[in-house]
């Protein structure tokens, strides 16, 4: 299959910190956050971060390879930071730690930028060499969930319009299998018969935005049968340098929802990712949007209740 290239889906948003109850002294599961570049020196972030890692499709890492580990692998400079484009993934790592402040963050860089601040395509391959890294490092950083708020609108019109790629597809079963669910973005372009991809790949946790009325977001992509939750999709976030600013978008809804899931087991870790997706099911409402197309609302404080 011809290499194709994920497009940045932006901006997003936080909600209200609900936080279990912890216990006992189980280690601390980690979530995986996949994006731009992130501003390490906000301590919001460097206090939770416990890896990073550079994957690029361009020899642009800091060490100047497609391929880095350790500090500073995924921290953009900031003489190159200010730019809205690179500045995502500092607002989904800011989302993410007010949404579930307790935990702890690994950083991956997917995307590479040119010398005027310009995005660059991010191969396929790139994508595939992404989540094999993180399943060879699932049980090193105790990885419990994966949260990637970057996607492709497929242009198909066909029934079976989401791209295959069995190599990805496979390690993502597997993720899910061993109890890591991988959450997606169901895409921001008001498309109401498509999500975006990897999104619309069966075993990801697809995630769709919700507006200040509760209702399904009008800019939110929509397909019953393969979005799995819909979270709040406005909320402040932080740029880079720590700057306060509004975020809206299914990119936030992903981050959201997959820090909602990481509290949830860690703090009660013999429930497996099945039970866990139960328990949200359970607690949350349905919701429609204007035309009541329908889904289900992934909602904390209905699982607190329970």
């Amino acid at each position: 299959m011809k290499s194709k290239a994920i497009i940045a889906l932006f901006i997003a948003a936080l909600s209200t910190s609900l936080i279990l109850p912890a216990e006992g002294n189980t280690p601390q599961k980690s979530l995986v956050i996949i994006d731009t570049g992130f501003d390490t020196a906000l301590p919001v972030i460097s206090e939770a971060v416990i890896f990073e890692v550079c994957i690029l499709s361009y020899s642009l890492c800091p060490n100047g390879r497609t391929f880095q580990e350790g500090p500073g692998a995924a921290t953009l400079p900031a003489s190159a930071i200010s730019s809205g484009n690179m500045s995502h993934g500092t607002q989904m790592a800011s989302i993410a730690m007010n949404t579930n402040p307790g935990q702890k963050i690994v950083l991956l860089r997917l995307v590479a930028f040119n010398a005027r601040g310009e995005r660059l395509l991010v191969n396929e391959s790139t994508v595939i060499q992404v989540f094999k890294w993180i399943a060879s490092k699932r049980e090193e950083l105790n990885i419990g969930a994966v949260a990637m708020a970057q996607g492709h609108h497929p242009t198909l019109a066909a029934k079976n319009y989401c791209p295959r790629v069995k190599e990805l597809e496979k390690i993502l079963l597997d993720l899910k299998v061993k109890n890591v669910p991988v959450f997606f973005p169901a895409g921001n372009a008001s498309n109401k018969s498509r999500i975006d991809w990897p999104a619309c790949i069966p075993v990801s946790m697809a995630i769709g935005a919700l507006d200040t009325k509760g209702e399904i977001a009008n800019y939110s992509n929509y397909d019953r049968n393969l979005v799995d939750f819909y979270v709040i999709g406005t909320a402040p976030s932080l740029m880079p340098g720590g700057s306060e600013s509004s975020a809206t978008g299914t990119s936030v809804s992903t981050l959201i929802a997959a820090s909602y899931w990481l509290n949830v087991a860690n703090q009660k870790p013999e429930l497996t990712a099945p039970a866990i997706s139960q328990l949200f099911r359970d607690a949350g409402r349905i919701v429609f949007d204007s035309k009541f197309r329908y889904g289900r609302e992934m909602q904390m404080q209905g699982v607190l209740n329970s």
